[in-house]
């Protein structure tokens, strides 16, 4: 994507942070992002990351990064995790804690920030745009854009999420590989095999396991999207029938899967903060494969992906890579634009080949949206996808990244960085 500024505006520092669960692409997003402000230093002047998103910027945890030194840009752009260091934070309403947001300014005054990405998913949005708001409002405006990212792929208005590709490519990978390990034990030892997909409330990644039909087309596979509720009876039927048609079944299951009353089949665990609960999801693969064995009286395995398919650097989708290094690059065209409390997201302008473009839409419009797989995509019984959904998934894992190894391993390890020296008095965030 070609970038040149449209306007001229007053030279000022630049702050990125990351928010939320990582991508095994976040990090490319970081990269287009620091490299698109170094193309423009009449724009921009110092570079600044904060360690921890916006924990980090109450903190005055903040990094210098105006000048990386290019072998460590090279390694951000292929780093899983988060390279500074995501968080799980949100800042209160301004009515329940005025201090955060005074802070915020203070912080954002000192080191004379003008411009402010927040690469997040949803909910990381809202809270981009109170920053953008009170800064505004109390005499310190800040050009806030959002970078988006999201294994879950639920952002909305955008044709998909940076992120989701790479992880769809994963569990499908995996999906695939271990249905053959269940294939070729079906006859003596195990019978249904369940995985798990993240995702929350959505079922894009859930729907990504039906993409091991492009190799096996007569896989005696169930898909259990977020989006349709769990009926125990057809589900045992499936299987039955799936068993007695092929010796055995496999199943990807949405963690957030529901009864038809709406209760979350299996949940991890519950975290109480000061403000509310977050309710972790997880276990409903194992709680499937134990009404199976129970059932039929046989032998069944699970399996929790959880981390590995957001993780897996060594398996990224090159189609994903580019859109996620691209929403960076668009995030900073935004800010080179004039626009202010918006989102870049991804438009299609070719289905073959596959080719985007970006958009910006209103933080506002998209915050705490969720973007559900729709009704087309899904088989009327809801436990198996349509062309369609082929069709849309297929494009998205295309390409691979080339993989440098290290003692027989990807050549991975945690970047270090120093924080600047603080000016400011302490302050300790609390969730």
């Amino acid at each position: 994507m070609g970038i040149s500024p449209s306007r001229t505006t007053p030279s000022k520092n630049v702050l990125y942070a990351q928010a939320g669960g990582p991508t095994a692409v976040i990090n490319a997003s970081a990269a287009g992002v620091i490299e698109t402000c170094q193309r423009h230093p009449k724009h921009f002047n110092r570079i600044y990351a904060a360690i921890n998103g916006i924990k980090g910027v109450l903190e005055e945890a903040l990094v210098d990064i105006t000048n990386l030194p290019e072998n460590t840009m090279e390694r951000i752009k292929n780093q899983p995790g988060a390279a500074f260091e995501a968080c799980r934070f949100d800042l209160d309403p301004i009515e329940d804690n005025p201090q955060q947001y005074q802070r915020v300014l203070e912080v954002l005054k000192t080191y004379d920030i003008g411009y402010f990405f927040y690469n997040g998913g949803n909910g990381s949005m809202v809270t981009a745009q109170k920053v953008a708001d009170y800064c505004c409002e109390h005499g310190h405006p800040v050009i806030c854009i959002g970078v988006a990212k999201t294994i879950d792929n639920d952002l909305a208005f955008s044709h998909c999420s940076p992120g989701f590709g790479s992880a769809a490519k994963y569990l499908a990978t995996s999906l695939l590989e271990a249905t053959l390990d269940l294939y070729s034990m079906r006859n003596t030892s195990t019978r249904f095999f369940a995985i798990e997909a993240m995702g929350r409330n959505a079922g894009w990644l859930a729907i990504a396991g039906g993409l091991i039909k492009k190799q096996i087309p007569d896989a005696p596979l169930i898909i259990l999207p977020a989006e349709r509720a769990f009926n125990r009876q057809a589900f045992l039927e499936k299987v039955d029938s799936f068993i007695k048609s092929h010796g055995y079944c496999t199943c990807i299951v949405s963690e957030g899967l529901t009864d038809e009353n709406g209760q979350y089949i299996s949940i991890e665990n519950v975290e109480h903060t000061h403000l509310k609960d977050y309710t972790q999801l997880g276990g409903v693969a194992h709680t499937i494969a134990k009404i199976v064995s129970q059932t039929f009286d046989c032998k069944t395995h699970s399996a929790v992906p959880d981390y590995l398919q957001r993780a897996a650097s060594h398996l990224v989708s090159q189609t994903d890579w580019e859109m996620a290094y691209g929403a960076g690059e668009a995030a900073v065209q935004a800010a080179l634009d004039g626009e202010h409390g918006v989102l870049p997201v991804i438009k299609l302008t070719s289905e073959q080949p596959l080719s985007w473009h970006y958009k910006n839409v209103e933080l506002n419009a998209v915050a705490d949206l969720e973007y559900l797989v729709p009704d087309d995509f899904l088989s009327e019984d809801g436990m198996d996808i349509t062309p369609s959904a082929l069709g849309y998934l297929q494009p998205l894992i295309q390409g691979e990244r080339p993989v440098s190894f290290k003692n027989g391993l990807p050549d991975i390890h945690p970047l270090k960085f120093d924080c600047v020296p603080k000016q400011l008095s302490e302050f300790i965030a609390i969730k």
